[in-house]
């Protein structure tokens, strides 16, 4: 079985953006789940990463041992991703990123180790808009590089940090 599981980016407005990812993509898969992160409800501004990586938890656990996941993340979904895949809470067999906020993460969430980047061995793309104004393209394409050259990184256009080119990502996503 085969099972899309999408993390949307921080603010409450990446819900729509997850929810157009599962209308999307879900018919192609078995399966698909959206997390809902608690910060959207109580209105605190920033993901919980502890929190959100417990409930990914509980949510891997409830799946058959036999299922592929199969990873959607943006922006800091994508970090929370790379948390969850470093502390072997999630196994997908493929990862997509969007818009990897690695700038922003530097300072605080990987400024110690960046092992979660450095040694992910799921083949995983990422796609970064070049023009994004909240998360640096040219970090992000220095950091994979110098971390994992093995995720490919395909450079979008859109002048926003939306991402919402299906017709891109499906000319490289292998569903």
């Amino acid at each position: 079985m085969r099972h899309l599981i999408v993390l949307p980016g921080n603010s409450l407005k990446n819900k729509a953006w997850g929810e157009l990812i599962l209308e999307h993509y879900t018919p192609q898969y078995d399966s698909s789940y959206m997390l809902a992160y608690d910060h959207w409800e109580s209105g605190e501004p920033n993901i919980n990463f502890t929190k959100e990586e417990a409930k990914l938890q509980a949510h891997a656990e409830s799946l058959s041992p036999d299922t592929e996941i199969i990873l959607f993340a943006k922006s800091a979904g994508s970090l929370l991703a790379l948390l969850s895949i470093n502390h072997r809470v999630l196994n997908p067999v493929q990862a997509v990123f969007f818009g990897m906020p690695l700038d922003l993460a530097a300072d605080n969430l990987l400024k110690d180790s960046w092992a979660p980047l450095s040694e992910l061995t799921v083949p995983a793309i990422a796609f970064h808009n070049i023009a994004d104004p909240t998360t640096s393209y040219d970090f992000t394409k220095t950091m994979l590089a110098t971390y994992n050259p093995n995720i490919t990184l395909i450079t979008t256009h859109e002048s926003d940090h939306w991402y919402g080119d299906f017709q891109t990502y499906d000319t490289y996503i292998n569903v």
